[in-house]
């Protein structure tokens, strides 16, 4: 299986996973339930086919519906209101209040995983379950602090100040953009590609540090780290960890 059908597949399993109602009823006519179809017989397929046995694709359903009653135990419209609600007085009681409860939730994919490594061959589901790692880490990072990244994210003199750097972030993308056609495949980057790579983040990185909206980073932190450690780069160049700004106020 190429690499962008993995990421894909990954795709299709978040999209089973929220898609509202049983993942074994009738087919809807509606978007999501047509890619949901596309997803499951795509599953059936590989578990025949990685296992000789019509007996992996039901284990794995068995799995994600489990996982699916894992996640449906968090109360997510209450989390909303509240979420509607949050303020720097009230954010130490909210996210003190859902942060052990998200984690909670993050941690249901561990057994669809566990349904879904029968199906795949080993690459990957390494591949699938790097991605699947981001979720607990995407819940970490709203959490640190008391959800600081969500309040750097609202504090507008930061974001009148980032408005201003849209063209240096242009300037950015393009860089990296050279480097790139449609069929670069992680798994086979070129030195120069790996050198892109960083640039870029760097680059991305001096443009919100000077900001001091350092934060934002993390976000796409949680994609460049699990895609990075599975690409050549990662033999020869130590992965980038944020390192966050000073917070005073801007002058």
């Amino acid at each position: 299986m190429s690499k962008l059908s993995v990421t894909l597949l990954f795709i299709g399993l978040s999209l089973f996973v929220v898609c509202d109602g049983s993942p074994i009823g009738a087919s809807s006519e509606s978007n999501e339930s047509n890619e949901v179809d596309e997803f499951l017989t795509e599953m059936r397929e590989m578990c025949k086919n990685n296992t000789g046995s019509d007996a992996a694709f039901p284990n794995f359903m068995q799995s994600v519906e489990q996982g699916m009653m894992c996640a449906a135990a968090f109360d997510a419209d209450n989390f909303i209101v509240d979420l509607d609600k949050l303020t720097n007085a009230t954010r130490s009681a909210f996210f003190s209040n859902y942060c052990p409860k998200l984690r909670t939730v993050a941690a249901c994919k561990d057994g669809i995983l566990t349904g879904m490594k029968p199906c795949l061959e080993s690459d990957d589901y390494n591949i699938v379950e790097a991605l699947a790692g981001i979720i607990p880490d995407a819940v970490e990072l709203i959490c640190k602090n008391d959800g600081s990244i969500i309040f750097q994210m609202e504090d507008e003199t930061r974001l009148e100040c980032i408005a201003t750097k849209v063209d240096e972030l242009t300037v950015c993308a393009t860089s990296i953009a050279s480097t790139w056609n449609d069929d670069s495949d992680i798994s086979e980057l070129t030195p120069e590609q790996c050198s892109g790579l960083i640039n870029f983040r760097q680059c991305i990185k001096e443009k919100l540090d000077s900001c001091q909206i350092s934060e934002i980073l993390g976000i796409y932190d949680l994609f460049h780290n699990a895609l990075f450690r599975m690409t050549p780069c990662a033999k020869n160049t130590v992965v980038p960890q944020l390192e966050l700004v000073d917070n005073n106020a801007l002058v």
